[in-house]
């Protein structure tokens, strides 16, 4: 018995240590499968389209204003903003996930979607890799004033439209005034077509003080002010105004998930063109209507219909033959990467066939995908479980109170979690991107402290169940010392379990669809979680040691007939 004991404890922890290691590994490489994804859309080859040929409209300049970090209830708080949507089209869009800037300016810049674009966060370096409305702008050689900041020029190329004024970052500085100001002087300057600017000073409130915030709302009536200002100089009778967000944030601070208040957000239209009315959309619907409104050619990579909010062209019909061709392209992407016969999908005619084309065969490459993850998501749930059987082989008390022990654990971490930090499954999470080493290891330090508790429990839960409970000394001290090493055990395998159902949705490597990015986040905290508690692999054993050396067992007798009876024994 106290052989065995020995052999469960070296070999439950070596395999408690493997596990954690496991999980770090593979809570690195998804990450970075994230922020390393590219996806094959962005190199197909399109075609070129015209300018559009429908009835000339009246617009003969629009001024493309995004607000960084503008939640949509606080945008209706901005007099100057509120009177372009009282007298035009008020529309609250859908951002795509990660909700960050970088992915988000783009598919505002492109009518591309991260999954598209392959900018999903704001790490991204180079140029990105879909067309946008720069692009279209210079291959037209019409002229383009941009003001705004100087990551425009590393993202987008925009020093070749001529016209341009970036601004570094000042933390702590107010910008929107000066990159007003250069907007306005450019574009007095400058014969153009479109005019874009970028206000980012509401998303340094919302990081510094909360999208809740009286500073934040302060912020976006300054920045209104501004807009203004703008709208003053170039209203002309024949400029066309739109305003978006790129993103909301949360009440205290923070962006990049699935919350509401971060993705949806304001789009405001007004001009000589825009018909009165309000509507929803997504983000990627916005680019290609300020494409049309600036007499420049459809963008290429743009997936989604435009938002119709002039009634100068029939529903469906602006941009459809770009879109068509872009969506036909996507389509032999998804369905290259599946069997032969395997699609639902027949020749699409319209842009619309091909949207819906697009989304059948994103459904069943990802259901082919599953079938061929299933026998290692299985395999994964089943070494789970074998653990947990060779716990309970070995000592049933063991299971049931490493058992009890991992409730605890798991009341522990999420009460941290839900209840003293008001965290989500959500990249909104932390505040900005310099706090997520921070973030984590926080994580991994609570899921430490859980894991200390659930040994403790599982001692107490131990010491309950045994008539004639013996302290941690000579024969009885392997044991005893196992027990941690199994309630580690436990909360690894019931881990590996909730690993097993995600990469079994959505796997490891990220090629051409990107991941539910709550059930994503959820995923990168369990394999967090992981990782930690390999560290209780070590700790854990001494736990259970000091409270089975120190508790005050109280050890059950037999009662004599017709009693109960509990006698004390002194350590």
């Amino acid at each position: 018995m106290k052989v065995r004991s020995w052999i469960a404890l070296v070999v439950g922890t070596a395999v408690a240590l493997a596990c954690s290691y496991a999980a770090y590994t593979l809570a690195n490489v998804s990450w970075n499968e994230v922020v390393e994804y590219r996806g094959p859309y962005a190199g197909v080859a399109l075609p070129s389209t015209p300018a559009p040929d429908h009835p000339p409209l009246k617009t003969t300049r629009v001024v493309y204003v995004v607000i960084d970090g503008l939640r949509d209830d606080v945008s209706r708080s901005m007099p100057s903003l509120q009177r372009l949507r009282d007298g035009g089209y008020d529309a609250v869009v859908r951002t795509g996930e990660p909700s960050l800037s970088f992915p988000n300016w783009t598919t505002l810049l492109s009518g591309a979607s991260q999954r598209i674009s392959g900018v999903t966060t704001n790490w991204f370096e180079g140029r990105v890799p879909v067309e946008t409305l720069v692009d279209v702008a210079v291959r037209s050689g019409r002229q383009v004033v941009v003001a705004a900041p100087k990551d425009f020029e590393q993202l987008y190329g925009v020093e070749r439209a001529g016209s341009v004024y970036l601004r570094d970052w000042s933390k702590g500085a107010y910008m929107s005034t000066e990159i007003v100001d250069n907007a306005i002087r450019l574009s007095r300057d400058a014969t153009s077509a479109l005019v874009i600017v970028l206000l980012p000073d509401v998303d340094e409130a919302g990081h510094a003080s909360g999208g809740a915030s009286a500073e934040y709302l302060a912020t976006a009536k300054k920045v209104d002010a501004d807009l203004a200002r703008l709208v003053g100089a170039l209203q002309d009778g024949t400029t066309t105004f739109v305003v978006a967000s790129d993103h909301g944030h949360i009440d205290t601070g923070g962006h990049g998930g699935w919350e509401r208040e971060v993705v949806q957000v304001p789009a405001v239209f007004a001009g000589p063109d825009i018909r009165l009315g309000k509507g929803t959309g997504t983000q990627d619907q916005i680019a290609p209507v300020v494409a049309y409104l600036a007499g420049l050619p459809a963008l290429r990579n743009a997936a989604s219909p435009p938002l119709i909010v002039t009634a100068a062209v029939p529903d469906g019909e602006l941009a459809s033959d770009a879109r068509f061709a872009a969506l036909t392209a996507y389509l032999r992407v998804v369905q290259s990467g599946m069997p032969a016969g395997t699609t639902r999908v027949t020749t699409p005619v319209t842009a619309g066939d091909a949207a819906a084309g697009f989304a059948i065969a994103t459904e069943d490459r990802l259901s082919a995908e599953r079938s061929e993850r299933l026998p290692m998501a299985l395999a994964l749930a089943a070494a789970a479980v074998a653990v947990l059987a060779a716990i309970g082989l070995l000592s049933w008390r063991a299971l049931v109170s490493a058992g009890v022990g991992t409730v605890l654990y798991y009341l522990v971490y999420s009460g941290l979690f839900f209840l003293l930090h008001g965290y989500r499954w959500s990249l909104s999470s932390f505040n900005s991107e310099d706090l997520l080493k921070a973030f984590f290891n926080g994580r991994m330090i609570e899921a430490i402290v859980a894991g200390l508790v659930a040994c403790f429990a599982a001692a107490d839960i131990y010491l309950a169940l045994r008539r004639d409970p013996k302290r941690p000394t000579g024969e009885y001290l392997p044991g005893w010392l196992a027990l941690g090493t199994a309630t580690v055990l436990t909360i690894q395998a019931t881990l590996a379990l909730q690993v097993a159902w995600y990469l079994w949705r959505w796997g490891v490597a990220l090629t051409w669809v990107l991941p539910d990015f709550m059930w994503a986040f959820k995923y990168d905290l369990d394999l967090i979680q992981g990782t930690a508690i390999g560290a209780l692999a070590i700790l854990g054993p001494v736990v259970t040691y000091l409270a089975g050396r120190y508790h005050p067992i109280r050890k059950r007798v037999a009662p004599a007939a017709g009693e109960t009876q509990l006698s004390e024994e002194e350590a």
